[in-house]
């Protein structure tokens, strides 16, 4: 039976998936063996032709080292037209971008007999990977902070707003449109937070080239990302400055930080400065629209670890001041949605995962219920036992108006976990927004629970049986849910925290699908 429903439903060239107002088109492409057992998604494009380009690490199942970075072309009928192996020999790929019927890879390598860091890039036609190298300039490898010899060949860059790690090596900012990207180099300097910006036009073409400096103790700035202008390559720099000399989150009963972003071109630099007050901020993104730049988070009354609602800056980007500010408690909805009934608590916990603005000015921010737990156990042989286990529970969705009102906030109760050590890549989710609907995709058992006043709980399940849903989130808050692909109508699993965003409007996204050796890539179209 299910061999007859793989041949009627995963070959066809697409199937519609309909529920209330959720209209998605899902096709998936064959199954076929992939060699490497262990891989991870760095980045990804779209060739505006329905096709895309992934660029993917092969690690040690051990040690977690990349071995090698694999590139792949596939079309839109999700065929693979391409496929390029570049082994790891003191490189990093630290971006991507397809453009004009070309792969441009951004590449930092070590060049030991120089000692010195070379940017790289590396451009091929999309019909060839024939891949040719240019320098795009070079730095000082005593100039670079000592830990970056480890990141070499260790830590992942990640695709898009995760704020996991700060002053990544070379890290990539692109600007909205991809007119301009920004290399962001950490400098040494234990006296001073210094950071060198390299800016570069779409065509490589060298805009700027600036060192950031703030004169505070290294240890006392926290960088907590970067925003590139789409029109003029300017850089906006966000940073967590902490005060009296003291990485100390609380001070007298009050946050003992405050927050600072830069403005910085080729010719001048201006500062705004904003004190959360009596309010707690672990950490701010930043939105770029075109009359203002957002600054939101989570903030709590407490302190930097509880979230008692979700906080928004608002700076004209000309003046460089705050136009307007708003910290918005959770709503009573949302209390209702995790608890069953309004309670006053905050949460703890949570994990960014992406933020949105929309061209009316709406911000809508995806965040995660997540945690890892080290567990240690004595052996019969007398020897201690360890593994990690890793939690991804409720998801929690926001909406802020460009009055910086609080339209909505919704709760989606949600248990998934892992043991062993295995980080589960198809947990956690992935999300969009599309006509000013959110859509989030998640994987779960499909006995979905009823809880207690009207609730839902999405329970986790292993990889044999676990669907693929899509949960709407609407412009006024309302939800819904449907099940795409049933574990039984497919012999993998989709990795929804690797999910690809296939189009510039963000309404297609792609997934890839993995069990031991099966691979499988899924694309959805939103209607």
């Amino acid at each position: 039976m299910k061999k007859a429903l793989l041949l009627s439903i995963l070959f066809l060239s697409s199937f519609s998936v309909l529920a209330q107002d959720i209209a998605i088109t899902a096709t998936q492409s064959e199954i076929f063996k992939d060699k490497r057992k262990h891989t991870e998604l760095l980045f990804s494009d779209n060739d505006d032709n329905g096709g895309f380009v992934t660029v993917r690490a092969s690690v040690n199942g051990f040690s977690g080292r990349p071995k090698e970075y694999i590139i792949e072309y596939y079309g839109s009928d999700l065929k693979l037209v391409q496929e390029k192996v570049i082994d790891v020999d003191g490189n990093i790929i630290n971006g991507m971008k397809v453009q004009g019927g070309k792969v441009y890879l951004m590449e930092v390598a070590l060049v030991k007999d120089e000692e010195i860091y070379s940017f790289n890039i590396l451009e091929a036609a999309l019909n060839d990977f024939n891949f040719k190298k240019k320098t795009l300039f070079t730095l000082n490898e005593d100039e670079i902070k000592k830990y970056f010899g480890f990141v070499l060949g260790v830590i992942f860059v990640n695709n898009g707003l995760d704020q996991e790690d700060t002053d990544r090596f070379g890290e990539i900012t692109f600007s909205k449109n991809g007119n301009f990207f920004c290399v962001n180099f950490d400098l040494k300097g234990k006296e001073e937070q210094k950071q060198r910006l390299y800016v570069f036009n779409k065509n490589f073409e060298k805009v700027f080239e600036k060192d950031f400096k703030r004169d505070i103790k290294d240890r006392l700035f926290d960088f907590e990302n970067l925003d590139v202008d789409d029109n003029t390559g300017e850089v906006y720099l966000l940073g967590k400055v902490y005060e009296n000399d003291s990485r100390r989150k609380k001070s007298k009963g009050k946050a003992n930080y405050h927050f600072e972003l830069y403005k910085i071109s080729k010719d001048n630099q201006q500062s705004i400065s904003f004190k959360t007050e009596e309010n707690f901020i672990g950490s701010l993104f930043t939105l770029r629209s075109d009359d203002r730049i957002s600054c939101a988070g989570f903030y709590s009354e407490k302190n930097d670890y509880r979230y008692k609602g979700v906080a928004r800056f608002d700076i004209d980007p000309n003046t460089m001041q705050v136009i307007k500010k708003s910290f918005q408690p959770f709503s009573d909805q949302f209390m209702k949605d995790k608890y069953g009934k309004v309670k006053d608590k905050e949460l703890h916990n949570l994990k960014f995962r992406s933020g949105f603005l929309s061209p009316q000015g709406d911000v809508i921010i995806n965040a995660e219920e997540y945690f890892a737990v080290y567990h240690t156990s004595m052996g019969m042989n007398g020897m201690m036992n360890s593994y990690t286990s890793y939690h991804y529970n409720d998801i929690i969705s926001v909406k802020i108006n460009k009055e910086g009102e609080l339209v909505w906030a919704r709760n989606i109760n949600k248990n998934q976990g892992t043991t062993r050590n295995n980080k589960g890549d198809y947990l956690s989710f992935s999300s969009t927004v599309v006509n000013n609907d959110t859509y989030i995709f998640i994987n779960c058992s499909d006995k979905i629970k009823k809880l207690r006043n009207d609730r839902l709980l999405f329970k986790g399940a292993s990889i044999k049986k676990s669907n693929l849903y899509v949960i709407k989130i609407d412009q006024e808050g309302n939800y819904s849910y449907k099940n795409i692909v049933g574990h039984k109508d497919s012999d993998v699993a989709f990795y929804v925290r690797q999910g690809i965003s296939a189009s510039p409007e963000g309404d297609e996204m792609v997934f890839i699908g993995r069990k031991n050796s099966k691979k499988q890539f899924l694309k959805l179209s939103i209607l």
